[in-house]
């Protein structure tokens, strides 16, 4: 029984590899040459398969392209899970949204596919957007317990709301050659958060709203 258990899990082990090395191999010829050059022959070459395995595996050229950001998440999200659960600010942003680059443009143009009946890039960005509701659903729960956002806040329906800011700002970086839009982002976060207010209402609480420095007196040694 253990026999045929193996025999019929061989092939599919074999396979997945195939094409987590062929995912592998795109992504780095993207970040390369850009994703307009990619062919399957270069794939094929760098991933050290022939022409008719990379077809096997991937039905067309945008299922590659789609492949490689998936990989490009996985290893990002094996990063995320196995360091400390980093703080929410610009430098966070800037590593997370990283800039313009080939990567970023691969993004951009199959942003333009969604809405196309069957094309790959519409389940992508479905998972995608779940992934980055719930970790910033995460940051903003994490936020109400330490009193830094505002409590009534629905998590999931706020961070919707920041991931849809975010998502327009990077299309924007891109349509005005902006690499850097970090700040901006993290405005818009500590705005829909009610970060501004939090800290107001704490500087009540604790009496330092509008004190100012006590001005030496006359008999004040130097």
């Amino acid at each position: 029984m253990v026999n045929a258990v193996a025999q019929k899990r061989g092939p599919y082990a074999p396979s997945r590899r195939r094409r987590e090395q062929i995912a592998e191999a795109v992504l780095a010829l993207v970040d390369e040459v850009g994703h307009d050059a990619i062919t399957a022959a270069l794939v094929a070459e760098r991933a050290g398969a022939s022409e008719a395995t990379v077809h096997y595996h991937f039905a067309s050229k945008d299922h590659l392209l789609v492949a490689a950001l998936e990989h490009a998440d996985r290893v990002s999200s094996q990063k995320t899970q196995e360091a400390a659960e980093p703080d929410f600010d610009p430098e966070v942003i800037r590593e997370i949204g990283g800039g313009i680059d080939n990567r970023s443009r691969l993004l951009v143009m199959l942003h333009g596919q969604v809405g196309t009946p069957g094309h790959p890039a519409g389940d992508y960005f479905r998972h995608r957007n779940e992934q980055a509701v719930d970790i910033f659903s995460r940051i903003i729960r994490r936020r109400q317990r330490e009193g830094i956002a505002l409590p009534n806040l629905d998590p999931e329906r706020t961070a919707r709301q920041f991931y849809a800011m975010w998502e327009g700002l990077f299309l924007m970086a891109h349509a005005e050659g902006v690499a850097d839009y970090a700040d901006v982002a993290y405005d818009g976060f500590r705005l829909l958060t009610g970060a501004n207010v939090m800290e107001i209402s704490a500087a009540f609480l604790h009496g330092d709203l509008g004190r100012s420095p006590r001005p030496p007196a006359a008999n004040d040694k130097e």
